[in-house]
């Protein structure tokens, strides 16, 4: 079969057309990870359900991760005929770890994670692997569902499964409420906003192995939340996420109503806000030194420049007031140490530049330019020759998010040509653009096809050519904020006001209500 990465504008997931179930020959294999502590009973029953699955046999794997239970798990007598218990090693524990350890030692091309208290549906496998045929950056959720009780034995399951009345036993109509709202809002995520990874529940759910290496994998040391944390990952990497109706597993027994609960405010406040970044939600409650992924990863290229033009530049990304941001200098700085800076360059310079910034945490320095700003949401591209003012970072990120836009443009009002502004890449459209474009292509135009463009015309408060100036001009002493009204829904569009940069203080409080909207649909992970 062939695969193609289709070209899927945003999370438009309609335009895939996957083979009708029983109708079609696949030939990727399949390793189903079961990250289990105790409970042997449960264990038996998923087993049993997972032997009726209608994937091949000879392409599916199933590994139970025992994460230190006593007694130790073992395999029961029905069970899928490629089916192995690995004791998870000493030094770790939880479901994050327990997953990252089956991952890394199964060998399947998809990988499908299952919870051990889970009786699943015998399409539950094959229901999702035909989306990763057609797709290869596809990420699978299946249906969850509750039920307080369930067949009692592994043979009743196994016959049940096999009349096709499975979901007649067990289906009670109990659900995560929170996703279904979410995918009834958003046309089952296919018009999912900045938010859409929150329908990721890894209690049922697959992704290809290489979009999974290519993420990073699940964060072994993170246990709670670990579900959202790695699907946030999976979202920015460019994955289209995906509801398949037809994979349904059911929780069984009381252990399974606990994930409906609120999360704690601990998780919340500390959890979410440390490794998922968006402006000012939750963030402000969590120190600076423990955010893991910064909002925003800025990049400036200071290859040639005098250390004056450089100093204009970065100091004023410093004194941003959107603070959430790490920047990184793009130098020949080995080169420099060796006093040869290359071709127009002067060693000098480039010295006295990391001296100066050597001390600043948010700064780093590398030789060439990073492709994306995985995992930070965004990356803003900044000429060195263009000084920014202390507010135009957070229009530019108030402009992307209202725009839904993949790359938001800057430009000087007077001369706005394509070729010399600032650009703000939303990392999750770049990614994805960055694989499909062909040679030739201008990547801002094949992002735009999928994600939308939006460009602001800007006055001289805004947006500075430091290039006519002697010495820098001084920074503003103020964070003075005009009012106006938020620019239009228009991914295409352009902002014309020059100099205005918006109400500041309406478009956080904007960012930071839906954000607590959000928040307030997450329920299901560990409290």
């Amino acid at each position: 079969m062939e695969r193609v990465l289709t070209r899927v504008f945003c999370n438009d997931w309609s335009v895939l057309t996957p083979p009708d179930i029983g109708r079609w020959t696949p030939d990727l294999s399949v390793s189903v990870v079961i990250p289990a502590r105790g409970g042997q009973r449960r264990l038996d029953l998923a087993l049993a359900s997972l032997a009726a699955q209608t994937y091949p046999e000879d392409l599916m794997e199933v590994v139970v991760v025992d994460d230190h239970s006593s007694p130790p798990l073992r395999l029961p007598a029905l069970r899928p005929a490629r089916c192995r218990v690995l004791t998870a090693p000493e030094g770790g524990w939880g479901a994050g770890y327990a997953r990252a350890y089956g991952a890394h030692s199964s060998t399947g091309d998809i990988l499908l994670w299952m919870d051990a208290d889970m009786i699943v549906c015998p399409e539950f496998v094959e229901a999702q692997a035909r989306w990763h045929h057609v797709h290869a950056e596809t990420v699978t959720l299946g249906r969850v569902r509750f039920a307080d009780t369930g067949p009692g034995s592994p043979a009743e399951v196994l016959a049940l499964a096999r009349a096709g009345t499975l979901g007649q036993t067990l289906e009670t109509g109990r659900h995560h409420e929170w996703i279904e709202h979410l995918l009834a809002g958003s046309d089952g995520l296919c018009n999912a906003d900045h938010l859409g990874f929150h329908a990721y529940v890894g209690a049922a759910a697959g992704v290809r192995r290489s979009l999974y290496e290519a993420t990073g994998g699940v964060d072994p040391d993170l246990d709670l939340g670990q579900d959202t944390e790695f699907g946030y990952r999976l979202w920015q990497a460019g994955a289209v996420m995906l509801p398949e109706q037809a994979a349904i597993g059911w929780h069984v027994g009381r252990a399974g109503t606990a994930r409906t609960r609120l999360p704690s405010e601990r998780f919340r406040t500390e959890v979410l806000a440390e490794y998922m970044p968006h402006p000012h939600a939750y963030r402000e409650r969590v120190p600076a030194h423990r955010r893991r992924t910064p909002l925003v990863h800025a990049v400036v290229d200071v290859s040639g420049a005098p250390y004056g033009l450089v100093r204009s530049c970065v100091d004023r990304l410093l004194v941003s007031a959107e603070d959430d941001m790490v920047l990184t200098l793009v130098g020949d700085w080995e080169g420099a140490q060796q006093g040869s800076a290359g071709p127009g360059g002067s060693s000098m310079d480039l010295r006295l530049v990391q001296a100066n910034y050597l001390r600043e945490p948010r700064i780093s320095f590398a030789a060439s330019a990073p492709r994306t700003g995985f995992p930070s949401p965004f990356m803003l591209q900044v000429p060195v020759v263009w000084g920014l003012g202390q507010l135009a970072l957070s229009r530019l990120l108030a402009s992307a998010e209202r725009a839904h836009a993949g790359l938001t443009e800057l430009f000087p009002a007077a001369s706005p040509t394509r070729d010399t502004g600032v650009r703000l890449w939303r990392t999750r459209a770049l990614a994805r653009a960055i694989r499909v474009c062909d040679e030739g292509e201008d990547l801002g135009d094949v992002v735009a096809a999928l994600h939308g463009r939006y460009r602001i015309h800007a006055g001289e408060e805004t947006l500075v050519d430091l290039s006519l100036y002697r010495s820098a001009p001084p920074l503003r002493p103020d964070r003075t904020e005009v009012p106006a009204p938020p620019p239009p829904n228009d991914p295409e569009g352009y902002d014309t006001d020059e100099d205005d940069l918006g109400d500041v203080a309406e478009t956080r409080g904007w960012l930071r209500a839906g954000w607590q909207r959000a928040r307030q649909r997450l329920r299901g992970e560990r409290s």
